[in-house]
């Protein structure tokens, strides 16, 4: 046990891109123009869920399985943002696009389509942990392939700012590659031994 490994994600923030768009370098380094953050989401953050489903052999002469046969994969990324802007209210209705009535009306207008279509991104989600002033750890995870799987209900009263909330599922990764999604990150907390920790273990 060690306590200094506890991580809080205290910020962060979820932002979308073009279908391929690439993987960033590093978890430090900010995001180039491609890429549109979400902005502002409630205070439960961003919730990641992976979940697996297989099924156990069956045999007449044991009850127990030899071996698991995979059915499903999912990996999804969850969130509901507080700003009603063009990138969120786009990824909501599937692709929505508002466009000026006539030029310098300053008046928008989009159509929400009957026939629902692909609307595919690439997701990044950044969190940082600000453990003291001196010492802060970025984590950033990059989804290449990613569709909004589904959407709450928005409820629009004056009691409570409109929300979104929004689940993006990782879709299937292309081109020969099997990752679905990468994580980046500068933290050290991350690896399963550091080489001190070894050495203190050789020496005990």
């Amino acid at each position: 046990m060690n306590s200094s490994l506890v991580r809080v994600p205290g910020t962060g923030e979820l932002s979308l891109g073009p279908p391929g768009t690439p993987e960033p370098p590093d978890p430090t380094t900010a995001l180039p123009a491609a890429w549109t953050g979400l902005g502002l989401s409630t205070n439960d953050g961003v919730t990641m869920k992976r979940a697996v489903e297989k099924t156990g052999t069956e045999h007449w002469q044991q009850l127990t399985p030899a071996r698991y046969i995979y059915t499903k994969q999912e990996l999804t990324v969850a969130s509901v943002f507080q700003e009603t802007k063009g990138i969120v209210l786009s990824a909501y209705f599937g692709g929505l696009v508002f466009a000026e009535t006539a030029a310098g009306s300053k008046k928008y207008r989009a159509e929400i389509s009957s026939v629902p279509k692909g609307d595919e991104r690439a997701l990044c989600v950044d969190w940082i942990d600000y453990v003291s002033s001196t010492q802060a750890y970025h984590h950033r995870l990059y989804v290449p392939r990613a569709e909004v799987s589904e959407t709450q209900d928005a409820q629009w009263s004056r009691t409570q700012e409109a929300r979104w909330g929004l689940t993006f599922a990782a879709l299937s990764p292309i081109g020969g590659s099997t990752a679905l999604a990468v994580w980046l990150t500068d933290d050290p907390a991350v690896l399963l031994a550091t080489p001190g920790s070894l050495q203190e273990k050789e020496a005990g």
